[in-house]
């Protein structure tokens, strides 16, 4: 059994870029979440707003399966990255996505585990508090949102909730392995 990795200052430059290296999975939520805001984007040929809050669902599910490697952090900067790729007011994102990522460690440390169908549950609760304080920060920040647009995403995010955990799943058992796939 091999013992700590010296400090990185000690390591030359081949030990440091293997360093590096072995521990690209403690990025993959995040570059999930961006991908999944990337697909948020899309153009979609319908004249209603049918695109789900993919990145909430993104930080719900990793918040969800490796609650260490989703911080409230991290959450807040994906949730700017979703700000500018969304065209919205500095914030609303990364405010509402730290929330989510926070109380899903909350609730977690709290209640421990459960069943598939909870987390859907609270995922569309998730979904429904954050399309309405969407509004309320939208109408904040001068840019009112109609509820209209919201609730289409809303109902959505029920259909697209079983999708997202199992290209999450998918993602943390390939990089991870079996053993930490819940």
């Amino acid at each position: 059994m091999r013992g700590p990795a010296p400090p990185l200052r000690l390591m030359n430059p081949r030990e440091r870029r293997s360093f590096w290296l072995g521990h690209w999975r403690l990025g993959l939520p995040a570059l999930a979440v961006l991908g999944l805001l990337l697909l948020a984007t899309a153009p979609l040929p319908l004249s209603l707003p049918l695109m789900p809050p993919l990145g909430l669902l993104g930080v719900f599910v990793w918040a969800t399966f490796q609650p260490g490697l989703m911080p409230p952090w991290l959450a807040f900067l994906l949730g700017l990255v979703a700000d500018l790729l969304l065209s919205m007011p500095f914030g609303v994102n990364a405010t509402l996505f730290a929330a989510v990522a926070g109380f899903v460690r909350w609730f977690e440390v709290r209640y421990g585990h459960h069943a598939h169908g909870f987390d859907w549950a609270m995922a569309v609760a998730i979904t429904a508090v954050h399309a309405l304080l969407t509004i309320q920060l939208m109408a904040l920040a001068s840019h009112p949102v109609p509820l209209e647009p919201l609730a289409w995403q809303w109902l959505t995010s029920l259909f697209a909730y079983p999708a997202v955990v199992a290209l999450c799943g998918w993602l943390q058992r390939a990089a991870f392995g079996a053993r930490t796939a819940t």
